[in-house]
């Protein structure tokens, strides 16, 4: 599994044309071939900041995403960014849940 995680630092006027312009991205990412999540997050401490999350089951899934027409849309919400984008892509080898605080909290 691959997750990208791209944290953009937006002005207020272009905060809102960004979010209008991923929303409908989002959408359609969501129901491609080996995508698991897709979302647009929001940073409590600092409204400037948003964060486009995604979750791939391979890299020839994500290869694909990034020749999409859609993707266009998000280098373009890049370059309105304040600051320069950060982009991290993160490959997961597994996946635990709750379990795994159960397990650290059990005694013994």
């Amino acid at each position: 599994m691959i997750i990208c995680t791209m944290v953009l630092t937006l002005s207020e006027k272009d905060r809102g044309r960004v979010v209008s312009s991923l929303l409908p991205v989002v959408g359609s990412t969501r129901v491609q071939p080996g995508c698991r999540a897709c979302s647009i997050l929001s940073d409590v401490e600092d409204p400037r900041v948003l964060v486009f999350w995604e979750e791939w089951d391979t890299r020839e899934d994500l290869d694909r995403h990034f020749r999409s027409p859609d993707y266009r849309l998000v280098l373009a919400a890049m370059e309105l960014s304040l600051d320069p984008p950060r982009a991290t892509f993160d490959t997961v080898q597994a996946r635990s849940g709750l379990e795994m605080v159960e397990a650290a909290r059990t005694p013994g």
